[in-house]
């Protein structure tokens, strides 16, 4: 499976257009939007991702990234390609200096991360390293160059966010207006809870029945149900996510308090598909334990911002796209992409092509209005370098 995946990378690869990009020729992104794909090999998802993850940082004050994706630097250094990028841009704002550059260049096999001066302590730097070397170089050496821009997306957001230039903007960024609760009394006999049937073989014992906003807290839509796109929307969604993850539970039968199981613990509790979307990154799963009943409670979180999707067949969170550019896109036509889906647990595989926008030419009202206008920030080039 590993040599056909690889294998698969390598013939996208090979259909991306041969023209080296240069720094000037790299449109920027358009009003809205924080990423730039000039291979037109990204999923659409997985570029709406990267528009949300920047969106909702710049709202927040934290700072802004960006990501572009393209074929190849020509033979110029990446990293100081990137590097021109981003002051050529501007990326971040004046004077915080607090912008993140994530430059992919598919042919080259090389990744860079660039970091504005606000945001490049010895703690930015070490961030930085780990979701290189630990995520994006991952992703790509298991074929999967969709789930290495997002986890670079998301790995950003969450380096601007605990940088120590943000401290005191992300104390009170991250931390949602949630009324207290009163402790739970234990002596207080529950509701029965409804039972219903899960899907693995640990699961069939009786379930706690959620409230409404536990529903949607835990699951993959919470962020338009509590956001609406807007950022500091999203951030309450998340910490109230959070909080009704994290709180008490007690038993249904016994009334005892519930202990969540670690990771490795609650691998027993999970069925194979289960296994497979925790591995994948698109599901997590909690397991709330009875000591006294021995009974484990299962309760599913999908992630908001992932490659995978459901997959048709089997119905776990586990199916992915990968495009292969059949004609490339131009400023005068639109192209065409054969999409190859994938489904990472069962057997289900399906291809079919698909039209891509023709480009949008860069303009002076691109760069200066919209939600991605940069704000002037500049880099040193400080960040990491990786390559697969």
């Amino acid at each position: 499976m590993r040599a056909l995946l690889c294998w698969t990378l390598l013939l996208s690869l090979l259909g991306l257009p041969a023209r080296a990009e240069t720094v000037d020729s790299i449109p920027r992104p358009r009003p809205g939007s924080w990423s730039v794909d000039t291979t037109g090999s990204m999923s659409s998802s997985t570029l709406a991702g990267v528009d949300r993850w920047g969106a909702e940082v710049n709202s927040k004050g934290l700072g802004q990234l960006t990501v572009v994706v393209v074929g190849t630097t020509g033979g110029r250094n990446p990293r100081t390609f990137a590097t021109e990028l981003f002051n050529l841009w501007g990326i971040g704002h004046a004077g915080r200096d607090d912008g993140a550059l994530l430059l992919i260049a598919l042919r080259d096999r090389k990744a860079e991360i660039v970091l504005g001066d606000g945001v490049d302590s010895r703690s930015d730097t070490d961030r930085s390293d780990a979701l290189m070397s630990g995520e994006i170089i991952p992703a790509f050496k298991r074929g999967d160059p969709n789930a290495a821009v997002l986890a670079g997306a998301r790995g950003l957001s969450d380096l601007l966010e605990r940088s120590p230039l943000n401290a005191s903007v992300s104390s009170t960024a991250s931390v949602p207006d949630v009324p207290h609760s009163p402790p739970l009394d234990v002596t207080t006999p529950v509701q029965p809870a409804v039972r219903f049937q899960g899907r693995g073989p640990y699961n069939s014992g009786p379930y706690y029945s959620p409230t409404v906003m536990e529903r949607v807290a835990s699951s993959d839509m919470a962020p338009w149900f509590f956001g609406g796109g807007a950022g500091a929307l999203v951030a309450g969604a998340a910490g109230l996510r959070r909080w009704l993850r994290r709180r008490p539970r007690i038993c249904e039968h016994c009334t005892q308090p519930r202990q969540l199981l670690d990771e490795d613990s609650d691998d027993d509790h999970l069925d194979r598909g289960q296994l497979r979307e925790e591995s994948l990154g698109s599901v997590d799963y909690d397991v709330w334990w009875c000591t006294s009943c021995e009974d484990a409670r299962v309760e599913r979180y999908g992630a908001w911002f992932t490659a995978y999707s459901k997959c048709p067949r089997c119905s776990y969170k586990t199916k992915s796209e990968s495009t292969t550019t059949l004609v490339s896109a131009t400023y005068d036509h639109g192209g065409t992409v054969r999409v190859t889906v994938t489904c990472k647990h069962c057997s289900h595989h399906d291809t079919f092509t698909r039209s891509t926008p023709k480009l949008t030419r860069p303009s002076s009202s691109s760069s200066s209005s919209g939600g991605s206008s940069f704000g002037g920030g500049r880099s040193s080039g400080g960040g990491s370098s990786g390559s697969w």
